[in-house]
């Protein structure tokens, strides 16, 4: 599977040159990469497509900086491997708010480049089988299983109710079942997807998930109890 990366950066001599030490870099260690360029922060963060492996930000750029751009970028995708490429080192201690794995400094030389290149690669996080995307109005969320509380369906839309806040979807109950069951979710009643790690206690029907209190269906009681029990099992075990 090709590694999926992103180039924000308005300079196109700049961005030439990146990609050029990329697909060097690439050959030489029998990797695949998947390149997109943004000639603007703006261009890359609206809608933002929540699916790329390591994201190379400029910081010098016209009505957005990068610095700006990498916090709204950790609004929607905390897990994406993030680095720097400027010629300004005096960020260096903003760049750890937003999780930045290193700073490129311009201008710099393919050997330099393919030290750094190792250790980031070596740092990229998995996200195979960790985490789901959302379409939202802000363009793909990416969110990790363990942050999704519970799914709430409301008419057309749902609810993900996460512990960074809620994001809604157009899509259907069903849909977000059969992503997420395989992952310890279940649900309690025909409005509610619960992450069967963040239950608290049940009492009667009624489930506390994170604090929260829903309601558990008669008819869905018995299999969502068996749900648990069995996550509770695999936990002990």
């Amino acid at each position: 599977m090709p590694i999926r990366v992103a180039i924000v950066e308005d300079d196109r001599s700049a961005s030439d040159r990146l990609q050029e030490c990329l697909q060097r870099y690439a050959g030489e260690n029998m990797l695949q990469l998947r390149i997109s360029v943004f000639e603007h922060p703006l261009l890359f963060l609206e809608p933002y497509r929540a699916d790329y492996d390591l994201v190379f930000m400029d910081i010098q750029m016209p009505l957005m900086n990068g610095m700006d751009a990498s916090h709204k970028l950790r609004e929607v995708d905390p897990k994406v491997a993030l680095v720097f490429v400027t010629s300004l080192t005096q960020f260096a201690v903003e760049g750890y708010d937003v999780g930045a794995l290193a700073y490129i400094v311009k201008p710099f030389n393919y050997y330099d480049l393919s030290i750094k290149l190792t250790r980031i690669l070596e740092r990229l996080p998995a996200h195979e089988g960790e985490d789901i995307l959302v379409p939202t109005e802000v363009g793909q969320v990416r969110l990790s299983f363990d942050s999704i509380r519970y799914v709430e369906v409301q008419g057309h839309h749902l609810i993900y109710h996460t512990s960074r806040g809620e994001y809604t979807q157009y899509s259907t109950m069903s849909k977000a079942a059969e992503k997420l069951e395989p992952y310890g979710f279940a649900r309690c009643n025909s409005c509610y997807l619960v992450n069967l790690h963040c239950v608290e206690g049940v009492r009667g029907y009624t489930v506390t998930v994170a604090g929260e209190e829903l309601r558990i269906s008669q008819p869905r009681k018995k299999a969502f109890m068996q749900a648990l029990g069995g996550m509770i099992g695999q936990t002990r075990s």
